[in-house]
């Protein structure tokens, strides 16, 4: 099966603020092509918040010169096209920001079938007592720079790539207007 995991870092906390994106494919647990981008947010969703700088690293100097969304889109756009499945550690989070980045810059509706780690392993691993990716790379015996876009990516595709995707798991997330 051929995965993709998907992650998203944030410059503030509005929705869209996307500043840097990371996207890692395995095919049947082998990784086959990796890219990890800093993003330029929207010009109305510029600001870091020292929280967030806190959180993933990044401040201002990091983005001010890379490319915007629209730029990155469609090479992550077929990265993500490409999987079976993507693979997303609390995918309300990350989905809530691709829609949002979307509709922003009015770029075109995407489908594509996903599944969320964070359930997956909640299901699988029910007495664990957190589910965070950190908790569950742990677990695994994966080491990786948490809060990096590439890497938090790889991890969740990695950890579902060794349990597999039970029933009934995979969604559909769409942007396509609902006639």
């Amino acid at each position: 099966m051929k995965l993709a995991g998907l992650d998203f870092e944030m410059a503030n906390r509005k929705d869209g603020s996307i500043c840097a994106a990371g996207c890692a494919v395995l095919t049947d647990g082998v990784l086959t092509d990796s890219r990890e981008w800093l993003i330029h947010p929207h010009p109305g969703y510029r600001w870091m918040l020292p929280e967030f700088t806190e959180i993933h690293g990044l401040n201002y100097w990091d983005v001010k010169d890379r490319p915007e969304f629209p730029a990155i889109w469609p090479d992550l756009q077929q990265m993500l096209l490409s999987a079976d499945c993507v693979i997303i550690h609390y995918a309300p989070f990350d989905l809530r920001q691709l829609r949002s980045v979307l509709a922003l810059y009015e770029l075109p509706p995407v489908e594509f079938a996903y599944a969320d780690s964070v359930f997956i392993c909640r299901k699988l691993f029910p007495d664990m007592k957190s589910h965070a990716l950190s908790a569950m790379a742990d677990h695994f015996g994966i080491r990786f720079q948490h809060h990096n876009a590439l890497a938090d990516a790889m991890t969740c595709a990695g950890i579902i790539a060794q349990t597999g995707i039970p029933d009934g798991f995979i969604r559909h997330f769409s942007t396509a207007q609902q006639g």
